[in-house]
């Protein structure tokens, strides 16, 4: 029988699923062997780029958002919470006082984590793309090699948000805190498959969008499960001159439930997974600029009206993170 601990997956090659189910051995959620994960066959190549238009993680998919988000309250859920600080000593002149990492334990029950991995699980996870800028992803298996489900949910990171909402500062930079993005993205991590040190690209919210313009600055990572520490998997901070073989700064071992919170200036990594499997849920806490307030000097600066046509000129995404 093959031996999947030392089988090394890829994005373009996942798990088939005897494999997949063999990886979930000695691995449990909720009292339960924890769910393998289901991989939705595609046909795309390796450096292939997607436009919005091309929904490469089919984002228009129907998705049923969990029951606990109607059979729990997060503000009791929010109790049950416990909260640790990560010591942060790559933090620039620029951002003393502003950057952050919180470990928050109890976020989500293991019960309900399981009910999260089995809903992602009817849609299927597709290779993990990178955002490439302009709207554009791209299949770059070196640069991210992992698997991915991506549906938007208002009604799951609004209960997610009530739950954290105390840790995030109401103000950060000088803009404020508004809500966390809807658009979840489920990651699936196989033997072999890590995501090398990056800083979290931001995210500003489409031109299409209600709130558009509104930002990142927090990242919120939700682990779905335990991931024994021998087999890999952490998310770990480093320093940015960090050689190769310097240990992490910090070093935050998935544990269901909890969540992972920084600011999006952290340098980190997802650490190679070498046996069984990693689910984690990533988001992001979404900040607004302040309008700024008008001075009534008795003279009425006529509004400048802007041509329909021509583009705004929003931020471009960068690259974005997930570990």
């Amino acid at each position: 029988m093959e031996d999947t601990k030392q089988v090394a997956y890829t994005s373009a090659r996942p798990p088939s699923v005897e494999q997949a189910n063999r990886l979930t051995e000695g691995l449990t959620l909720a009292g339960r062997r924890l769910e393998a994960p289901l991989f939705h066959a595609t046909q795309w190549s390796e450096q292939q780029v997607f436009s919005v238009e091309d929904d490469p993680d089919r984002t228009r998919q129907p998705w049923e958002p969990p029951s606990f988000i109607r059979s729990k309250n997060p503000i009791a859920q929010r109790e049950k919470t416990h909260v640790e600080d990560v010591p942060l000593e790559n933090v620039s002149e620029a951002m003393r006082g502003v950057s952050f990492a919180r470990f928050v334990r109890g976020v989500l029950d293991e019960e309900d984590c399981a009910e999260l991995v089995a809903r992602v699980n009817k849609k299927g996870y597709t290779p993990a793309l990178l955002n490439i800028g302009q709207g554009l992803q791209k299949l770059d298996a070196y640069a991210r090699d992992g698997h991915r489900v991506i549906v938007d949910s208002p009604e799951l990171t609004a209960w997610l948000f009530e739950v954290i909402k105390p840790l995030l500062p109401e103000t950060l930079g000088g803009s404020e805190l508004i809500d966390l993005n809807e658009r979840c993205r489920f990651l699936c991590y196989t033997p072999g498959q890590s995501f090398p040190a990056h800083h979290d690209g931001r995210y500003s919210r489409p031109r299409e969008h209600p709130h558009c313009g509104d930002f990142s600055r927090v990242t919120i990572q939700l682990y779905l499960h335990d991931v024994p520490s021998q087999a890999g998997g952490a998310t770990n901070f480093l320093k940015m001159s960090a050689r190769s073989d310097e240990p992490p700064v910090f070093r935050c071992q998935p544990v269901a439930g909890s969540v992972l919170l920084f600011t999006q200036d952290q340098y980190h990594e997802g650490e190679l997974l070498t046996a069984g499997l990693k689910y984690t849920l990533r988001t992001e806490a979404m900040y607004r600029k302040p309008k700024p307030a008008s001075t009534n000097s008795g003279y009425t600066t006529p509004e400048r009206v802007r041509d329909p046509t021509s583009p705004l000129q929003l931020p471009i995404r960068k690259a974005g993170g997930g570990s």
